[in-house]
């Protein structure tokens, strides 16, 4: 029998009813313990992450002066949707593009009966090097919480 998918897309800015479902995937997510040393660095170097209302839309900021991007994964179910995923990045030179924060719903994680569906996690970071490689001077993308360690990898 084959297994059941719904349809995920990427977009840059969500409706504002989904500002309680975003909150509970960014901040009460209950794997967030596995990368907890990577999300203080995180923090600690640009600000924590907040949820911004902006007319009939919410995005995701950090404190201070960097202005960060963000990519939501969304689910669709027939007419109904939800958040999935959350990438946040920024340009912090020249030529990196450093993400910052990447969430997905426990159902998508390693272990997660959508774990397999395709590899959100993974999906959002090559969304972000798409990026990079469209935008001028950008060389690497580096992922800030990858074990707990820096990563990067040419864009």
């Amino acid at each position: 029998m084959a297994a059941i998918t719904r349809p995920v897309m990427f977009v840059s800015s969500l409706p504002a009813e989904y500002y309680h479902q975003l909150e509970v995937l960014l901040f009460f997510n209950g794997r967030q313990h596995r990368v907890r040393k990577g999300i203080e660095t995180a923090i600690n170097r640009y600000g924590a992450p907040e949820i911004v209302s902006e007319g009939k839309t919410v995005r995701v900021q950090v404190g201070g002066e960097t202005h960060a991007q963000c990519l939501f994964a969304v689910e669709r179910e027939g007419k109904d949707s939800r958040p999935v995923g959350v990438i946040l990045y920024v340009r912090d030179s020249f030529e990196r593009i450093t993400v910052l924060h990447l969430v997905v719903a426990e159902a998508y994680a390693v272990g997660g009966p959508r774990a397999g569906y395709n590899n959100l996690a993974l999906r959002l970071v090559q969304a972000v090097k798409r990026v990079a490689r469209r935008t001028t001077g950008i060389r690497h993308v580096e992922l800030l919480y990858s074990q707990d360690r820096p990563r990067a990898a040419f864009a």
